[in-house]
């Protein structure tokens, strides 16, 4: 009886409640401080054991497997072993998993890839899992970069005032007026495309945006030079590019038309990508030219002593090839070229040749590409740069050709025999055509001492012997007509031939002036290293 009243007054008793919850609370806040304890620690040592990875990684790549082992040594931190170290290469692409992108013992070398271990101890966890400690491992890639700044005809003697200052304010679209200290600064100013790129993400706002979407994008070329100018490094380029970023009219390229970034496309950074340089010349050029599979005709009517009258129209383009300018490939290649050019030269020369006042000289030129290829670089004093260089081919005609197909490069533009000279019934006509040869491809090898000293070298088709106009003149077949009637022996013919061969290296000045500036030869292709950088390691992985 007494028992059912005192169960009933304990359940409603509450005293003492809040003693049991927190006794139970304390436990748990012990527990989870323990663990926090721990999982802190192994989460700093993870870190510390993440950082000497990648410093060791980085000094393998320089030095080899003694140097990732005495920077371990070095690092103050007890504990860690060197699990593996692999050597290899490492290829930056996007559409391979990370996973893949180290290849152990590839022969093209270059990565190095290590793998670090260590033991953690816990300090109150190992109540709850039974250990006394916890195994950790890091892994890191380091990938040299080796990198050349080379340019493909950029052999101009003077712009000043010239021929190519007018050529480029034509592209340009405005008086240039560059001179030859600052033409000089442009070649001898390099530019790494990535820093480039950097530097335009940072002047339009687009930072963290993958290149490849960036290029993608109308810039205004005010834009893009800035960014040369960020990028430059050297104060007179800097001021060069600054002054025609405010003279250049408002227009907009897209660099994926004259660029091919290849596998750095999906890139949001230039970490473990390759380093890519060249001159800031090369690279305004190719700004200024027109984009692929487009055609820009120019018509340019020159003073020349010698000549009564020069007229010289011009058509650069890409045709039916559409390859951009620069292509970077996935074995990080990089590829220069030249645009597709058509060239029709119409000079008159006075004489006194049997009554004919004046000669008319009318040349027809049509190039095709010419490529540089950086094959590969060679570190160390007995190393340098190999250029795989293929010259322009095309063909060369003294004679007229239909003017509605000069501009349009899938039609031939069918040279045929030309009316040199005419006067009280008498004409002279005569024709030439040179093929400008093979297609072969010349490695070119540059020294350390032939870099240091910008020394330029030509490569030629070896199919001419000397200039286009000298090699035309002296193939020209002439032809002398009276009333209709073909003269056979007539003294006119030895007398415009010795003309036409005087009046030659005239009007080669003008094409190897034209061509230099477009950076193709005719015939050839002369290219130049300037400068070999070698050693750079980062972290790719």
């Amino acid at each position: 009886m007494i028992r059912a009243p005192f169960h009933r007054a304990l359940t409603r008793d509450r005293r003492g409640g809040v003693t049991l919850i927190l006794a139970g609370s304390l436990f748990m806040l012990a527990g989870a401080a323990t663990v926090a304890v721990d999982l802190g620690s192994v989460y700093l040592a993870r870190r510390q054991l993440q950082g000497v990875a990648d410093a060791a990684a980085l000094a393998a790549a320089d030095g080899g497997r003694s140097a990732a082992v005495q920077l371990i040594d070095q690092s103050g931190v007890n504990g860690i072993a060197l699990a593996t170290l692999d050597t290899g290469s490492y290829a930056a692409d996007p559409t391979v998993p990370v996973e893949q992108r180290f290849r152990a013992n590839d022969p093209t070398g270059g990565a190095m890839r290590v793998e670090l271990r260590r033991r953690t101890p816990l300090f109150f966890g190992r109540l709850l899992v039974g250990r006394d400690g916890i195994d950790l491992s890091a892994r890191a890639t380091a990938a040299r970069s080796d990198a050349a700044a080379f340019s493909l005809g950029t052999g101009l003697a003077s712009l000043s005032g010239g021929l190519p200052n007018m050529l480029l304010s034509n592209l340009a679209g405005t008086e240039l007026n560059l001179s030859v200290m600052d033409y000089n600064g442009l070649v001898s100013a390099d530019l790494d495309l990535l820093g480039f790129a950097d530097a335009l993400r940072a002047r339009t706002g687009r930072n963290g945006e993958a290149y490849g979407a960036l290029f993608d994008r109308d810039i205004p070329l005010a834009d893009l030079l800035g960014a040369m100018a960020d990028s430059a490094g050297n104060s007179a380029a800097t001021h060069t590019l600054l002054a025609l970023a405010g003279r250049i009219p408002g227009r907009s390229v897209r660099l994926s038309d004259i660029i091919d970034l290849g596998p750095m496309r999906g890139a949001a950074n230039a970490s473990g990508q390759p380093s890519v340089v060249l001159d800031a010349f090369s690279m305004l050029r190719m700004l200024l030219s027109p984009p692929s599979g487009t055609t820009i005709p120019m018509d340019l009517r020159i003073a020349v002593p010698g000549l009564t009258s020069t007229r010289l129209m011009l058509v650069t383009g890409e045709g039916q090839a559409r390859s951009p300018l620069m292509s970077i490939t996935a074995k990080r290649d990089v590829v220069l070229r030249t645009a597709q050019t058509r060239l029709y030269l119409e000079s008159t020369v006075a004489t006194a040749l049997s009554g004919i006042a004046s000669v008319r000289i009318p040349l027809y030129i049509e190039l095709a590409a010419a490529e540089a290829r950086l094959s590969d670089i060679q570190c160390g004093e007995t190393g340098g740069v190999t250029l795989a260089v293929t010259p322009s081919v095309g063909v060369a005609a003294l004679g007229d050709i239909d003017m509605n197909a000069l501009t349009n490069f899938s039609v031939p533009a069918s040279p045929r025999a030309t009316v040199l000279a005419q006067a009280l019934g008498t004409r002279v006509t005569g024709y030439a055509n040179i093929a400008l040869g093979g297609t072969q491809t010349h490695n070119v090898h540059f020294s350390p001492a032939e870099i240091g000293a910008q020394q330029a070298k030509t490569i030629g088709t070896q199919d001419l012997t000397q200039g286009i106009a000298a090699s035309l003149a002296g193939q020209t077949q002439l032809q002398v007509s009276l009333l209709g009637l073909t003269v056979s022996n007539s003294p006119l013919t030895p007398l415009v031939g010795a003309l036409l061969g005087t009046t030659a290296p005239l009007l080669d000045g003008i094409v190897n002036s034209v061509t230099a500036t477009l950076g193709v030869r005719v015939g050839s292709a002369e290219v130049r290293v300037h400068q070999r950088r070698c050693g750079m390691a980062s972290i790719v992985a």
